[in-house]
């Protein structure tokens, strides 16, 4: 590819941030791929965590990295929560 960039430069890390499961004691969770990163107590203490550990993984990697969160009527959005300097938003 041009310039060294292989596909895996270009391809966004992405987290996942889903609905919280009601019955548990630490409802809120943040997943890599498969890997719970962390469970929390609230909401703002997930979006919190999330936002580090992209800018944590994005410095680490160089790479994009985005949310993606589920909503109440279960879609999901998705959020750039860091990208690279020298990349367009």
């Amino acid at each position: 590819m041009p310039g060294g960039m292989d596909n895996e430069t270009h391809t966004p890390i992405m987290l996942y941030l889903p609905l919280a499961q009601r019955n548990n004691a630490f409802p809120w969770e943040v997943f890599h791929d498969t890997h719970r990163m962390g469970t929390f107590a609230t909401q703002d203490e997930c979006f919190r965590h999330a936002l580090r550990l992209a800018d944590s993984l994005g410095r680490r990697t160089g790479r994009r990295v985005r949310l993606k969160v589920e909503g109440d009527n279960g879609a999901w959005e998705t959020v750039d929560a860091f990208v690279p300097d020298g990349v367009e938003a």
